[in-house]
């Protein structure tokens, strides 16, 4: 029998499929704010850079949510080298907040994955994401009921990585460390920072990169639970 007994999932990236859903948006977002769309490639490379960087310095605490809501994309225009002025960017950005949380794409297997393990464990989501659009995309893309609590960093005040954050699910799930697993795809955040609370982890390995630090678990596709709960 497994020693686990609530798990603790990442959305963004781990469930709902980010980076399918929000190059869908932004390829409609082209013909809606008429750019030419022969320099969507090169934006899309551009923005998935961008976005990752801008997303590891909100997460330290060196940017703003309301600086990186609109530094993603004017860097990726920067690098384009497509005109614009503050009042246009502000408007993709808003457009984009607006449309991506309803998509409804999830990372493949993971509804299977949730229905085998509902009944099974107590389920509960820890995101970084911006609060006002999470549950939306859970809704949207039918995740909600699987989980009893949905746990965002900016009701704690801190981001993953932060032990915070990680004390605060335990405490209101009732539970502890050592019952619970973590599931996520971003090493520093859903990783390392399970890592550093004494808690278990399943690393879900998307891309090839290499760390100096084992995982409890690591998988590729998200059925693999199956072999490990």
């Amino acid at each position: 029998m497994s020693k686990y007994k609530h798990l603790f999932f990442d959305l963004d990236g781990t469930l709902w499929d980010i980076h399918r859903n929000a190059e869908l948006t932004l390829r409609q977002m082209f013909v809606q704010f008429e750019i030419d769309e022969a320099l969507f490639e090169s934006f899309n490379k551009a923005y998935l850079k961008h976005n990752a960087r801008v997303w590891a310095m909100y997460r330290e605490g060196s940017m703003t949510k309301e600086e990186l809501r609109t530094a993603r994309f004017s860097r990726s225009m920067d690098d384009i080298g497509f005109a614009y002025n503050a009042e246009w960017m502000e408007q993709f950005a808003a457009a984009f907040v607006e449309q991506c949380p309803r998509q409804p794409h999830v990372i493949p297997g993971a509804l299977d994955i949730l229905n085998y393990l509902d009944g099974k464990y107590t389920m509960h989501i820890i995101t970084n994401g911006f609060k006002e659009i999470q549950g939306i995309k859970m809704d949207g893309s039918g995740l909600t009921p699987f989980f009893v609590h949905n746990i965002n960093s900016e009701d704690v005040g801190v981001r993953k990585p932060n032990p915070k954050i990680f004390h605060y699910a335990f405490e209101l799930a009732g539970t502890s460390a050592e019952e619970s697993l973590m599931i996520g795809d971003d090493w520093d955040a859903d990783i390392l920072g399970a890592r550093g609370v004494g808690m278990d982890q399943v690393f879900l390995k998307l891309d090839d990169h290499r760390h100096n630090v084992h995982p409890t678990f690591t998988i590729t596709e998200l059925i693999e639970l199956k072999n490990i709960l």
